[in-house]
């Protein structure tokens, strides 16, 4: 009986914590409220900017529950709520991509067919905007890929900041 016990208790903090993925905020209007509860008639208790990444868990109904994140060993806590409609989850195919910030200089940055300045454009991103990428793939040249996790092309390493965040 109290190995059935243990075995349920571990199973309450373990399987909340595997169903925790990460995904981007997508609002044209320039941020998304994170509510109290599941639904428009709670409070908001923090806002975030469109392009940011948050770790969330299925919630109730359409709304996911959105928890702190950190690169250290520190336990993640609830905030609060945030509509499904608002947040994008990148496709799992095979390659980790890792969250990392175009350098912010006032413009746009190149999406190139190949990793090099001598392949023809296939895109640019906006100065300052968060990305999935990959790997340094040859002097100095990253994958890049949209913000559900599709390959795009190649970004120099020079205008990209890597962060802590974990894989997809």
């Amino acid at each position: 009986m109290k190995k059935f016990l243990l075995m349920i208790l571990a199973a309450m903090f373990i399987l909340p914590c595997a169903a925790q993925r990460f995904g981007l905020v997508k609002d044209e209007g320039g941020y998304t409220n994170i509510r109290k509860g599941p639904g428009t008639n709670y409070a908001v208790v923090d806002q975030v900017q469109d392009g940011m990444f948050i770790s969330f868990s299925t919630g109730t109904g359409s709304w996911y529950k959105v928890y702190t994140t950190y690169t250290d060993d520190s336990p993640q806590e609830l905030i609060g709520y945030i509509h499904s409609s608002k947040v994008v989850v990148p496709k799992r195919q095979g390659v980790c991509k890792t969250v990392c910030l175009v350098l912010d200089e006032g413009g746009y940055t190149n999406i190139r067919k190949g990793p090099g300045t001598r392949y023809a454009i296939v895109g640019k991103v906006r100065d300052g905007s968060c990305i999935l990428c990959s790997g340094d793939y040859g002097d100095g040249w990253f994958k890049v890929y949209t913000q559900t996790g599709v390959f795009r092309g190649y970004m120099s390493a020079s205008k990209i900041i890597v962060t802590e965040s974990p894989c997809f």
